[in-house]
């Protein structure tokens, strides 16, 4: 897995309301750095999460 698809990925599991802590287990990253992740597309706002996972949906259809 590449770097860009486990940032989506964490962006994905934290629009769901997956916890940061628990999302960082699940991707075997540090806390802090989902946290940052999740926080540079939005988090903790679930709707700024919801339209950035919507955003890169659009933009992979495009492409393809």
């Amino acid at each position: 897995m590449n770097e860009n698809t486990t940032n989506q990925m964490i962006v994905t599991m934290l629009a769901e309301g997956q916890p940061v802590w628990f999302v960082a287990a699940m991707v075997n990253m540090r806390s802090h750095d989902v946290y940052l992740i999740g926080k540079a597309a939005g988090y903790p706002d679930p709707a700024k999460l919801r339209r950035a996972v919507w955003a890169q949906k659009n933009r992979t259809r495009a492409a393809a």
